[in-house]
């Protein structure tokens, strides 16, 4: 070991012994002559003292005698260094309260090996018991302010080893099961809302602690609301929550007749999600794909304009002036609906109904099961170029420069509530939530909508060239134009 190796040893035992044991110096720089005596430069060792007039040697002014060290010095030297720090008596908390607290400490010895210090029994003088019971008597007395300055004081006063040995003792005291209080108390939604902000392995791991938060996590139905969460705020998610249709059970009270899904669904929900975004992942980084193909090529069908699909059926708009419905995994046409006197541009349908729009200036209602039309609108002057429905509001935009706004009561009753205008050239699409409609036209230009009252907001510029497609979504409008830009 070289000096500067000795150093850090000595020093280490100083931070863990009372000051008078700091080879009997009260500071490191009276300290530092008693190292250079400890030090050996002929053998590079730290002899072990024997009695206090070695370390009186130490302060004399004379040139340092040359120590020979025994076998196993450095050994020696920290076990006699431990036991000057067991025998030493440290007064705590008052002039006359006395006791011992012995350091325990683990030592790694020259060989490499680990020996542990146990300490002595704790001796307390024979007036302890009796002046702690006075102590208590008055603490109590005083106010909780005064209380609080005191035990601060006392603290102030202690040395690092006990103030290790309090935090132990106050660390379970300060712990609390707060998701089970709360309950208690009847704030059982503050306990929901706290741990609906866990992810799944930590909601996974709050359902194992006891009964009782399990059954604030099931009660609080917090996998759906993680699976919420995920969606508002992850494009890949809500994706895959309109195209696997479990999108339907998300964002809706709970009934009060019990009918909605129990928290267990969506905990069984979850890992399946989490399946299929693995599964998409991975086929996007190593190329790995089914290309399948529906031939609709025919004498008359000549192109395909729109379409949207589920997991069961593909419903397709074709050139041909037909509707068909394609069965998804046996690519088969199960049903073809016609009625349209021109191409089929646009299409919507949900569990009930497919709307659809022609070249024809038509909007028709066909029953999704039967196939059957069940509604024809004539409005528009020019073709039918997009069209939108959701919540018994139906928003259709037309070549003829206007966009439509309906009121569907049901399917064989819809009435016109409003025509919107003010765009320069054919209205090419249009998205709308309870708050906006957002119109994207061939004028360069999107205008945005009041939904309720179906006032003009405002427009957006910026593009060149007509804007071709516009999808809406959270306060978030992103176009597509001919001027080859994503805006």
């Amino acid at each position: 070991l070289d000096l500067a190796s000795h150093l850090i040893v000595v020093l280490s035992l100083q931070c863990s012994m009372p000051r008078s044991l700091w080879l009997g110096c009260s500071s490191l720089a009276d300290s530092m002559p008693s190292l250079r005596c400890l030090y050996n430069p002929g053998t590079g060792a730290l002899p072990a003292f024997q009695n206090s007039s070695e370390r009186e040697d130490c302060n004399n002014d004379e040139p340092p005698r040359k120590i020979i060290p025994e076998k196993n010095s450095l050994r020696q030297t920290y076990n006699s260094c431990a036991r000057l720090c067991l025998n030493q008596e440290t007064v705590c908390l008052g002039s006359t309260a006395m006791k011992t607290e012995n350091c325990v400490a683990k030592t790694k010895l020259a060989n490499g090996t680990s020996s542990m210090i146990v300490p002595k029994q704790r001796k307390l003088s024979a007036s302890y018991e009796k002046e702690k019971e006075l102590c208590v008597k008055y603490f109590e007395q005083w106010s909780e302010s005064d209380q609080v300055e005191f035990v601060e004081h006392l603290i102030s006063q202690m040395c690092h080893y006990q103030h290790g040995h309090i935090n132990s003792y106050l660390k379970p005291m300060l712990q609390r099961d707060f998701i089970t209080a709360l309950p208690a108390r009847g704030l059982d939604h503050i306990a929901e809302n706290i741990l609906s902000y866990l992810d799944a392995k930590s909601l996974c791991a709050a359902e194992l602690v006891c009964k009782e938060w399990y059954r604030v996590t099931s009660d609080g139905m917090l996998w759906k609301k993680l699976i919420e969460r995920m969606v508002r705020t992850d494009s890949l998610w809500r994706g895959l929550s309109e195209r696997r249709g479990w999108g339907q059970y998300l964002f809706k009270n709970k009934p009060p007749d019990g009918s909605a899904p129990p928290n267990s669904f969506y905990r069984a929900l979850y890992p399946k999600i989490i399946q299929d975004i693995e599964t998409i992942e991975s086929n996007w980084r190593c190329g790995r794909h089914s290309l399948q193909r529906i031939h609709c090529r025919s004498e008359t069908s000549k192109g395909v304009y729109c379409l949207q699909y589920d997991d069961q059926k593909i419903v397709s708009g074709l050139r041909d002036n037909t509707i068909k419905i394609w069965d998804k995994n046996t690519l088969e046409c199960k049903r073809i609906l016609t009625g349209h006197t021109g191409s089929v541009l646009c299409l919507q349908y949900d569990e009930r109904v497919i709307i659809t729009g022609s070249s024809d200036s038509t909007v028709r209602v066909w029953d999704v099961n039967a196939g059957e039309m069940l509604n024809t609108l004539i409005h528009h002057c020019e073709a039918v170029l997009h069209l939108r429905f959701n919540n018994g509001m139906m928003v259709t935009c037309s070549k003829d420069r206007s966009i439509a706004v309906w009121d569907m009561a049901s399917p064989t009753d819809i009435t016109l509530r409003r025509v919107l205008v003010g765009h320069r050239a054919a209205v090419n699409v249009v998205d709308f939530d309870d708050k906006y409609i957002v119109s994207a036209s061939g004028d360069r230009t999107i205008k945005v909508w009041n939904t309720s009252t179906c006032e003009f907001v405002r427009t957006l510029n910026g593009h060149k060239r007509g804007i071709a497609c516009l999808q809406y979504r959270d306060r978030l409008v992103v176009s597509g134009s001919s001027d080859n830009t994503i805006r």
